[in-house]
């Protein structure tokens, strides 16, 4: 059963490999997270954790081309991505060069085995990279780990299982902006095609995206797991309502503001609404 179990990990992590590589020069212009109104929020959240901890070291696990460090690295004094795939670094690299961020250094490293010491970071990372992990259990212990006695864990853009639910229900009979999503959700494998071509098979596609296949994530099943791994509180909140982009583009992201206040104030009813799941967790 351990054998078998240690197999299916290897065979993600190798699909991820493929996947990612065939992913890495078109990510920054296709992934949602690049976009303005997205990254004004993910630095104002990396701010306030540098001020919270002391802004010393932030490790972001599976950090890809680097959406994170650009953000954190002036925030913190050294700042460490790592990731499985040598292309997605290799492309981090040559941006961190770019920018002139000298405080960024990488490693090739799974996330179920971090090469670091104990209580080394302030701040740990994984931006919408935990429904990618075939093993969430050993990457939190091993998060846990490394963070210091006041560090803090945060995570964002995974699968929200009740929004993922809803979007897989939908008839095909729907508006064009619904069936972009059931698209998606639906027919990853021929969506993720018109990005890279063919040179990917669904099989290698959906066992990269391993926890949007078993459906999202929710939030009793990912707390337990934080528990376990010795994070003393987690604090989850749904995050990007349905259109939200699009009301602050063509509305104004004070609109945006009272939809989302509005929405969160139905929770939990309301949750199928928010595309994915945000945590914050603390050591």
């Amino acid at each position: 059963m351990k054998g078998e179990r240690k197999k299916n990990e290897d065979a993600v992590r190798e699909a991820n490999i493929r996947y990612h590589t065939a992913l890495a020069n078109t990510y920054d212009q296709t992934q949602p997270n690049f976009k303005e109104e997205n990254v004004a929020q993910v630095r104002e959240r990396l701010k306030r954790l540098a001020e919270e901890t002391g802004g010393k070291r932030l490790l972001d696990i599976g950090c890809g081309t680097g959406f994170m460090l650009t953000l954190a690295a002036p925030y913190f004094d050294e700042v460490y991505g790592i990731d499985i795939t040598p292309a997605m670094l290799d492309l981090a690299k040559i941006k961190m060069n770019e920018d002139g961020l000298k405080n960024v250094k990488f490693v090739l490293a799974p996330s179920e085995k971090l090469p670091f010491e104990d209580a080394y970071f302030d701040v740990v990372t994984a931006y919408g990279v935990l429904h990618h992990l075939p093993n969430l259990a050993r990457t939190f212990k091993e998060a846990r780990r490394v963070m210091k006695p006041n560090g803090v864990f945060y995570s964002d853009e995974d699968p929200n299982y009740y929004f993922w639910s809803a979007i897989k229900a939908l008839p095909e009979n729907v508006t064009e902006t619904l069936a972009i999503e059931r698209r998606g959700v639906c027919q990853m494998g021929s969506e993720v095609r018109k990005v890279v071509g063919n040179i990917l098979d669904d099989d290698t596609i959906e066992m990269a995206e391993y926890h949007k296949m078993k459906g999202g994530f929710k939030e009793k099943w990912i707390n337990k797991l934080l528990m376990q791994a010795g994070f003393s509180t987690a604090y989850f909140e749904y995050k990007w309502f349905w259109q939200e982009g699009k009301v602050m583009r063509d509305i104004s992201p004070e609109v945006a503001i009272y939809f989302e206040k509005h929405l969160r104030s139905a929770l939990p009813i309301t949750r199928n609404f928010f595309k994915y799941l945000r945590i914050e967790a603390r050591a």
